[in-house]
């Protein structure tokens, strides 16, 4: 059995990385404490919206899949695409990361599948 962090703990551990770095980020929708996904929205204002799902890949390790446009999308668009998902599954974090630099990097590998 491997163990998991729960998803508050990580969530608050991530907003104050961003806080760090200079790059504030908010709690936007909560969802389960335990077990909840997690949506990440990058705003990077002019150079659009970027929107990351929490997942694993075969292997069982934790990536993050891009969704929507790969360069970025209007923040309606992403908000829209959020909206779809957690129609889906109400379980799903939020987080909104405001980047005015372009610098954010998530904490595990992106991928596009």
């Amino acid at each position: 059995m491997t163990v998991r962090l729960s998803t508050k703990l990580w969530i608050d551990a991530h907003l104050r990385t961003c806080f760090g770095a200079d790059m504030p980020s908010f709690v936007v929708a909560k969802g389960d404490a335990e077990r909840g996904g997690i949506i990440l929205k990058v705003n990077r204002f002019a150079a659009g919206v970027l929107v990351f799902e929490q997942s694993l890949d075969f292997d069982g390790n934790r990536i993050w899949r891009r969704l929507g446009a790969a360069e970025g999308q209007d923040e309606a668009a992403a908000d829209a695409l959020i909206a779809k998902k957690r129609g889906f599954d109400p379980d799903l974090w939020v987080i909104e990361i405001e980047d005015n630099t372009g610098k954010y990097e998530p904490d595990a590998p992106i991928s596009e599948y």
